[in-house]
């Protein structure tokens, strides 16, 4: 089924909501609440949509999307002077256990519908990602260059299309689920708001890597003491923070040598680096061979 919901509305044959759904959004204002029927990707074309779900806010900006199962509530606001346009997808979750039970067990002829617990449970963290470093964001960027061509055409999709989705969603999400069982906490909730915090610290990195960072400052974005900061980034994603900051560094200097040659002293101050020998010396223990060879 495909929908189009602008200020006038939602168009097209909408009686029954509750299986596989693809609906593009066009307006400027709006703040209501959300149901979520089945397993859900709000994707942001233009402009950004701010979904409160439970005590958790999500400002999803263009080119990132948010994904959710049926146990997520809330509600999405939208305020702005220019016309913010989305894609909203519900799949089925006959279609999602097919999917993550053969991922899980693709040894089988059948699927396993038992091996899906996880994704349909309360278990589930709803979790924000930028779709040009997804295999499921690339999808919706395609999905996107047909519609938005003209959002009013009757379009159709076929299951085929549901299984390519679902199968975007869960080789993007199994990272999320090794890093949620990797915290030996007794409750789930307990074991989500520590991944939201560890996340926020991760992204509060991937944003200022090139600056110089203090992990006091990180842990505290976090809202979790530094030695636990630590302990459980380390956890989550097999890297102390300090040799995730390393590695965002020397991966953008090896970007930007392979794009233009840098000069090495003007290279290592745009990656965080005061001077030409630290960098030089950390690019070297990195890569294995010096800037200068590139």
């Amino acid at each position: 089924m495909y929908l189009v919901a602008d200020e006038t509305g939602v168009i097209g044959k909408h009686k029954n909501m509750d299986g596989n759904i693809v609906m593009y959004s066009t307006c400027k204002n709006i703040d209501t609440k959300l149901a979520f029927r089945n397993f859900s990707i709000k994707y942001v074309v233009e402009g950004y949509e701010l979904y409160r779900l439970k005590d958790h806010d999500y400002t999803i900006k263009n080119s990132q999307y948010l994904l959710c199962n049926t146990h997520c509530e809330g509600k999405v606001m939208i305020e702005s002077k220019t016309q913010v346009n989305g894609i909203c997808i519900d799949i089925s979750p006959s279609i999602i256990s097919e999917v993550v039970s053969t991922f899980l067990a693709p040894d089988t002829n059948i699927a396993d519908l038992s091996l899906d617990n996880f994704f349909h449970s309360q278990d589930f963290l709803e979790q924000q990602f930028d779709a040009n470093n997804t295999q499921l964001g690339a999808q919706l960027k395609q999905l996107d260059n047909i519609i938005k061509h003209n959002p009013y055409q009757d379009y159709e999709f076929d299951n085929e299309f549901y299984y390519r989705l679902s199968e975007g969603i869960v080789s993007d999400y199994i990272p999320v689920v090794k890093q949620f069982r990797s915290l030996r906490c007794i409750k789930s909730g307990t074991k989500k708001d520590l991944l939201r915090r560890i996340a926020k610290g991760k992204c509060f990195i991937d944003q200022y890597y090139a600056q110089e960072i203090d992990i006091t400052q990180v842990a505290i974005e976090s809202n979790i003491s530094q030695y636990h900061f630590f302990r459980l980034f380390k956890t989550v994603y097999g890297v102390s923070p300090y040799q995730y900051i390393k590695q965002k560094r020397m991966l953008k200097a090896q970007e930007l040598l392979k794009k233009q040659k840098w000069p090495v002293a003007q290279l290592a101050i745009e990656v965080g680096y005061s001077d030409i020998f630290s960098f030089s010396k950390a690019y070297k223990q990195f890569f294995g061979y010096a800037p200068s060879q590139c």
